[in-house]
């Protein structure tokens, strides 16, 4: 069987579509693969024999052989979905054995993942993100991340100088009942709030300094690529903070990164275990470049309709020449200044 690219993803996630379409456009062969569709529409046989799975699945009436596989593309993949015919704690073990037997044979396949599943899942912890992008030269904030409000209080009065932000260190989604929910974006604390602190007991917290920005910058890595866009949030009122909190009002462009920072994104996100990252930068009045996060499998598509710029294609680019073809720089050493 000729050697294809899998897409592990749902017909409904248009960003899915766009790369399969890139590499349909490119010549390349590829499938874009309901994950809900196992065990009930998907048929899976998996052989292992000198150390390498063979076998095959069975997929809207066509047979894909495993071995074939070039490169998986992972984006936003739904959870099994199997008979609802049975008691809840039935359905929860047929679930958990299709993850463990269905995703472990293709966690297993040697070849290239954009993303790998547990390279994205490590890489989502900002603290490691945050140490990892200092060892490589770039600057982050000052960061504390407790659940005393003691060191909150010093925090505040010692480093921030009474200007203070809290982040959530995992997404910005908060659950308000049924299928409602509450988004979190960065917030601002004042001196009001103090009297607020002994909720910091409550879990982990990350605060930071509140840093003056002339302009915010999208830098998403593929490969060895890296396609930035400058975000005019300053120039929005809601937007100053977190700009995704008015994401559909700032102004975006393409923008030229200076080279070695463009050098150390990517070498963030090699060393994350990671092909794709999106990471935010902030672009302070003097000019420097602070580090704030990588999302591993950040958003791309609406800036591919406002800018122009070929997220889709490079991606298509990078899957198309599959584990052989990924080229990394050399690596980078620190100190930099731009």
């Amino acid at each position: 069987m000729e050697p294809y690219v899998l897409i592990l993803s749902y017909p409904g996630d248009s960003s899915a579509r766009r790369v399969l379409h890139a590499l349909q456009r490119s010549g390349c062969p590829a499938l874009l693969l309901d994950t809900a569709a196992f065990p009930q529409a998907l048929t899976l046989a998996a052989l292992l024999r000198d150390a390498c799975w063979t076998g095959y699945f069975c997929y809207q009436g066509r047979r894909y052989d495993l071995e074939a596989i070039r490169s998986i593309y992972v984006r936003r993949p739904h959870h099994y979905q199997v008979r609802e015919d049975f008691p809840e704690l039935i359905q929860l073990f047929l679930e958990n054995e299709a993850y463990r037997g269905f995703g472990g044979v293709f966690r297993s396949l040697d070849c290239l993942w954009v993303n790998s599943l547990d390279a994205q899942r490590r890489a989502s912890f900002k603290p490691l993100q945050l140490k990892v992008a200092q060892e490589i030269g770039l600057r982050t904030p000052i960061t504390l991340i407790t659940n005393d409000p003691t060191a909150v209080r010093s925090f505040f009065f010692e480093v921030c100088q009474e200007q203070m932000i809290y982040k959530t260190l995992h997404g910005n989604f908060l659950p308000g009942g049924g299928d409602r929910y509450h988004l979190i974006f960065t917030s601002h604390v004042g001196r009001e709030r103090l009297a607020e602190l002994e909720q910091v007991r409550l879990t982990a917290h990350l605060f930071q300094p509140l840093i003056e920005k002339a302009y915010e910058v999208r830098a998403t890595v593929i490969g060895s690529s890296v396609l930035p866009v400058r975000i005019d949030s300053q120039e929005v009122e809601a937007a100053r903070l977190d700009w995704r909190a008015a994401c559909y009002q700032v102004h975006y462009r393409p923008y030229a990164l200076p080279e070695g920072i463009a050098r150390r994104c990517v070498e963030l996100v090699r060393r994350l275990g990671l092909v794709f990252g999106a990471l935010d930068l902030i672009v302070t009045p003097d000019g420097d470049y602070i580090f704030l996060e990588c999302n591993p499998g950040g958003q791309w598509e609406w800036l591919e309709v406002e800018t122009g710029l070929p997220f889709a294609m490079t991606i298509a680019q990078v899957l198309s020449a599959g584990k052989a073809g990924l080229a990394w720089p050399a690596t980078v050493e620190p100190p930099i200044n731009g």
